[in-house]
């Protein structure tokens, strides 16, 4: 049979505007310097899911959820189709192909409330700092690595799927995703797909952008890209003694440069195997707790969650002394101590 319109221009760009999406907040997971992008592409993955969501209720029949969401049983009968070869071919997604947008889309949801949390905790000085313990913000972040480990596997289990249903049903799915185009069951007369009602789907992408820019608001998004906390008044009077000395250290030094400190921060040494570099007790945030290698919990070494560092001058000259040595095998620089402090007060 001649292939028809099965699913509409929206249902299309969400399902290829999430992939890049959660791609976009895999690859930026890591790294300190993109967490603000990390959660702004997640807010846009939350954008995204609820729209997806609404279009699910009020879009057109291929886009409902009631046209692929079935029972268990009838679920289970279509895995069985498989297996044997002989699949039925439905108008819209699959049973199993239906359970797997409902429970990506359950997943995703998930990713962004947690993470929303955990960007709100005192961790990362967000709106519930007083308001989340240390202990409920760690189970928390917790969820969100389960989530995102989930999310991977479904990922795989999802293109896996599209492939063996695309085999058996002798039809490319994936073309079908991009054009909406599929061959519809043979014994069901089709009528050609309703024009997009554009009032509904309006109201769709608003409720859904509407939510993103509330969430946005709510964890003071926009105002906290650049924050970068004042050094104390012994933090700033080190670092003037620290510029001085390091102008004489080195004649061509022309100021402490944060990105320094960040691969200070990173970077690997060999005089102690235990603790080879900073993160190996700060973790790779230093905006969150650490542990020793003898399993004493660290407080957080940034100064924006931790307003006690680098407070007392005795206390931060003793600890730059006892990890520089710990860490490197010698004492730091002027230079390296600048750079280092810099860039903790700019995250």
């Amino acid at each position: 049979m001649d292939k028809i319109r099965v699913w509409d221009p929206f249902v299309r760009i969400a399902h290829w505007a999430l992939g890049l999406l959660v791609l976009g907040s895999f690859l930026t997971s890591e790294k300190d310097a993109w967490l603000t992008t990390h959660v702004a592409l997640g807010l846009g993955v939350l954008s995204i899911v609820v729209t997806r969501i609404g279009w699910g209720l009020v879009g057109p029949g291929p886009a409902r959820f009631t046209s692929f969401v079935k029972r268990p049983g009838e679920v289970l009968a279509y895995a069985r189709s498989m297996l044997r070869g002989r699949p039925a071919i439905h108008l819209s997604h699959n049973p199993l192909g239906g359970m797997m947008v409902v429970a990506v889309l359950g997943v995703l949801l998930g990713l962004a409330a947690s993470g929303s949390l955990v960007f709100a905790s005192g961790a990362f000085r967000g709106p519930l700092s007083g308001l989340m313990s240390k202990g409920l913000t760690h189970d928390i972040k917790e969820v969100h690595e389960v989530l995102s480990t989930l999310l991977l596997v479904l990922i795989g289990v999802h293109v896996a799927g599209v492939l063996a249903s695309s085999v058996a049903e002798g039809q490319n799915l994936v073309l079908g995703m991009i054009n909406g185009r599929k061959r519809p069951p043979a014994d069901v007369v089709v009528a050609p797909l309703p024009v997009t009602p554009m009032p509904r789907l309006g109201a769709s992408i608003a409720l859904g952008a509407a939510l993103a820019v509330v969430v946005a608001l709510l964890l003071g998004l926009p105002g906290r890209a650049r924050a970068a906390t004042a050094p104390s008044p012994v933090a700033a009077a080190l670092l003037a003694e620290w510029q001085e000395a390091a102008k004489r250290e080195q004649p061509s030094f022309s100021g402490f440069v944060a990105d320094e400190g960040r691969k200070l921060y990173v970077k690997a040494f060999t005089a102690t195997p235990e603790t080879p570099s900073c993160q190996s007790c700060h973790t790779p945030d230093p905006r969150r707790e650490g542990l020793t290698p003898a399993g004493k919990v660290v407080d957080p070494l940034a100064p924006s969650v931790n307003k006690a560092r680098f407070t007392d001058r005795k206390e931060t000259e003793k600890w730059f002394k006892r990890n520089c040595k710990q860490v490197m095998g010698r004492e730091c620089t002027a230079a390296e101590k600048g750079h280092f402090l810099t860039w903790l007060l700019g995250i």
